[in-house]
């Protein structure tokens, strides 16, 4: 599927925020789904004018992230099928009307065609995250103790093999970095933090959010985009190709090596570093705000 470019007609929509209105444009158009050309995984979602008498009418180029995006229906238009592209992590939105003939007498009513589209579009934009949390669930399987012993080894003898391993303390490798990071371990972070502490360590790191709650940071951890930035950059860092090294260039910490482990264990140290520094001395930062006041 990754392999075919989508392809159909459709024109561009304005939405007034507003007055809440949608306004069809005249012009005809067509709308492109292909890979990336530099990031298979990506896809590049294109709607451009059919003919160059379309005034000074925009194309859209938009780089599309699997599970990051969301194409449906806006049922709620009623004189016409209009669909929307959303982004998830950062709530943006592009409509389009579909342009092959409909129902004459039930204007928002899709058509087989339609309906076929919305199936083929949201099939490939959904299949890739979905697929690679599948392999990195894989991969973690892989590293358990009981996959990588013998296979005459009986299902007793693993589990006391595996539990003389981890009373030894031989450590296996980390297959990706949301194996340490969870959502559970993330939430738990959270939930020790006042609304001033979210908002000063994560606004700036979240779209169109100046004072963020714990649930706006979750919903974009849970997020598609956040899940398959995490697994790219743990396939970066478990290729031992230089990644940890700019890493640690980038974000000012020791550097460990390469691996997944080793970039945890720089930023654990930073982090270690940085509280202690706090502890040595805590009337810095409240100085510096009183002489920015006077």
């Amino acid at each position: 599927m990754a392999s075919k470019t989508i392809k159909f007609n459709a024109g561009k929509v304005e939405y007034d925020e507003e007055t809440k209105r949608c306004t069809p444009l005249p012009h005809k158009g067509v709308i492109s789904l292909k890979p990336n050309a530099d990031d298979e995984d990506f896809f590049d979602f294109t709607w451009s004018p059919k003919s160059n008498g379309s005034g000074n009418i925009e194309k859209d180029e938009l780089l599309v992230i699997p599970g990051d995006v969301s194409f449906k229906q806006v049922t709620s238009c009623k004189t016409g099928r209009v669909v929307a592209l959303t982004f998830l992590s950062s709530g943006g939105k592009n409509l389009y009307w579909l342009q092959d003939v409909g129902d004459d007498e039930e204007l928002s009513k899709l058509t087989t065609k339609d309906k076929s589209i919305l199936d083929k579009v949201n099939k490939l934009i959904s299949s890739s995250g979905e697929e690679d949390e599948q392999e990195a669930k894989e991969e973690t399987e892989e590293t358990k103790p009981e996959a990588v012993l013998p296979q005459s080894t009986s299902s007793s003898a693993a589990t006391k093999e595996a539990n003389t391993a981890s009373q030894e303390g031989i450590k296996l490798p980390i297959a990706s970095i949301s194996d340490v990071l969870t959502v559970e371990l993330i939430e738990k972070h959270l939930d020790t933090l006042s609304p001033d502490q979210l908002s000063q360590l994560y606004a700036s790191h979240l779209p169109e959010s100046t004072n963020p709650t714990k649930h706006d940071i979750l919903d974009v951890v849970r997020s598609g985009f956040f899940q398959q930035s995490t697994n790219k950059l743990s396939e970066s860092l478990r290729e031992g190709s230089g990644a940890g090294y700019l890493l640690a260039q980038t974000l000012k910490y020791d550097y460990q090596g390469e691996g997944i482990e080793s970039f945890l264990n720089g930023v654990r140290e930073s982090g270690k570093k940085e509280e202690k520094e706090n502890e040595e001395h805590p009337n810095v930062e409240s100085k510096n705000d009183d002489e920015m006041n006077e």
